[in-house]
């Protein structure tokens, strides 16, 4: 990395940085039954994979684990006799909003041993059966959701996803439902059973590790053998009852990288002829959500489609940016990883704490202020500077010992 480059975004940073500080405890609620929790929504929701980025901002400022670890835990205890766990939490608790009682997306686990890398504990899942919740969860993903049963999981549809607004590929709400198996879904899946194994790991159930670990390896296969198409060199969503692609070309197309599961040439495909593709994603402030080639690419809403959510179309949105980012750095492809780790943070300066960014002109759009996983475009040129990774799945990880070392230096 260019020295210069790194000094001028490491004064930039120092001032954002206590901007940052000084949101993130507007995050913070306690609403009695329920213990204190962190959330980037002002309205005081918890959201599923929200919380997992949120985490990593959140321990990088030298936060707790206790709020990301309760909010863990009181998904847990809302969790159905079926296993499944709604997405959302209601300000104080109470029923889930009806489009939200859509299973957790696959990152609990993952949020569970980002608080271990922080503070070293996992006893709190041996009691009042989490543990056992937590694998029933997950077991809810591998079995119930896998409706073709060919071991790869569905959406529910669109609003699942979490990409709001990907009606093309999974379908809207109380329309045509559980039938897309989700690149981005089922590369979650397989981190979240590794997540599984090391967290077994550390409790010692050497029994649950090797099952994980299995689940973790027949997913990635069902991955390559079933969401791979060779000749385009491209990752795509498979419809479960129609037994055929679903020829839509976005982001999550590029999620294998981050679990390892594409072999050096497709790696090489996926970035060269797709990631880096000016036509496709690589727009002037990528990744674009959407490949510029799809009909669906518009700034904004499509006329006669819901325009209550956010939009992931011609928009850039940070925590799809951090997770390839991620993933290119574990392929070797240090030059594009750091590009896009720059083009982020301009990105970010053009709209400071918005929700999310138009790919064409970087303009920010959505919620402002906010204090969620848009903060984790402060932190990635450090990654790539101190070689990084806080979402490493190990059983022990020093990132955020060594991110919040290098924090109190830079701002000293």
């Amino acid at each position: 990395m260019n020295d210069a480059a790194y000094q001028r975004f490491t004064g930039e940073f120092r001032e954002t940085y206590q901007h940052m500080l000084a949101y993130l405890p507007e995050g913070v609620f306690w609403f009695p039954p329920l213990p204190p929790y962190f959330t980037g929504y002002p309205e005081g929701i918890l959201w599923d994979w929200d919380q997992y980025f949120e985490a990593i901002a959140l321990f990088y400022a030298g936060f707790p684990a206790d709020y990301i670890r309760n909010a863990v835990k009181i998904y847990l205890a809302r969790q159905k006799e079926s296993g499944l766990i709604e997405r959302s939490v209601p300000r104080g608790g109470g029923e889930c909003y009806i489009k939200h009682r859509v299973h957790f997306k696959p990152f609990l686990a993952q949020m569970a041993l980002l608080c271990h890398h922080v503070d070293g504990e996992l006893n709190w899942l041996n009691k009042d059966d989490r543990y056992e919740r937590l694998k029933k969860y997950l077991v809810y993903w591998l079995k119930d959701m896998d409706v073709r049963g060919a071991g790869l999981s569905v959406w529910q549809e669109a609003g699942h996803t979490g990409m709001d607004n990907h009606y093309e590929r999974a379908g809207e709400w109380g329309k045509e439902q559980f039938f897309c198996e989700g690149v981005d879904l089922n590369v979650y899946i397989v981190r979240e059973c590794r997540a599984m194994a090391a967290i077994a790991e550390v409790l010692g159930r050497a029994a649950d590790k090797r099952l994980f670990l299995t689940w973790a390896k027949q997913r990635a296969d069902a991955i390559q053998r079933d969401l791979w198409n060779e000749k385009d060199g491209l990752y795509y969503d498979f419809h479960a009852v129609k037994k055929s692609r679903i020829d839509v070309k976005y982001v999550g197309a590029f999620l294998p990288l981050w679990a390892d599961i594409p072999n050096k040439a497709q790696a090489n495909r996926l970035v060269r002829e797709h990631l880096l593709n000016p036509k496709e994603f690589w727009r002037p402030y990528p990744l674009a959500c959407l490949a510029a080639t799809e009909p669906g690419y518009v700034e904004g809403f499509i006329e006669g489609q819901s325009t209550g959510c956010c939009s992931w179309r011609a928009h850039t949105w940070v925590p799809t940016n951090y997770m390839v980012f991620h993933g290119l750095r574990a392929y070797g492809f240090n030059k594009v990883a750091e590009d896009l780790a720059f083009l982020t943070w301009k990105m970010f300066l053009r709209g400071r704490f918005n929700e999310y960014y138009s790919s064409e002109s970087g303009i920010g759009t959505g919620r402002k202020p906010f204090w969620g996983w848009t903060c984790l475009a402060l932190f990635m040129p450090h990654e790539l500077q101190r070689r990084i990774d806080p979402t490493s799945l190990k059983a022990k990880s020093p990132a955020f010992r060594d991110m919040q070392k290098l924090v109190r230096e830079v701002t000293a």
